[in-house]
């Protein structure tokens, strides 16, 4: 494995893999594989990946997600509705909706997970609600 080097393409594999320690999830873990460190001031791209039996908490926030199934199967939930998920699959999370990937299968379910940077809500509360509120009102 080698090192991260944010000038250059690297192979994931380089970013750490860091344990997802929020309450409800579990076998659950992150790389940040575009962030600040490649100076990416708008956007942030992750890879989740979820151990079998494993699954994200069920949570809601200010900000929507752009996911890609990368390999695994699984499911999502989004609100009220649950819906399978594998590889190839693409699936989009709205801001302020609750949901949560659980992994189904028999190998890890990873994905990617893309969502902007902090800055961004301030700078659309149309969309994203004001900092500290809830959403927009509709």
């Amino acid at each position: 494995m080698g090192e991260f080097d944010p000038r250059r393409p690297s192979p994931f594999t380089a970013c750490e893999r860091q344990p997802v320690t929020d309450a409800g999830a579990r076998g659950a873990s992150i790389r940040w594989i575009i962030d600040t460190r490649h100076g990416a001031p708008t956007y942030r791209l992750r890879v989740i990946e979820l151990e079998p039996g494993g699954h994200t908490p069920l949570h809601a926030h200010w900000f929507e997600h752009e996911n890609f199934v990368l390999s695994g199967e699984g499911e999502v939930q989004i609100g009220d509705q649950v819906y399978p998920i594998r590889a190839g699959d693409v699936v989009f999370v709205p801001p302020h909706v609750t949901h949560q990937y659980r992994n189904t299968g028999q190998k890890p379910l990873r994905f990617l997970c893309g969502i902007p940077a902090e800055w961004v809500r301030a700078a659309r509360p149309d969309v994203y609600g004001e900092p500290g509120k809830g959403p927009p009102e509709s």
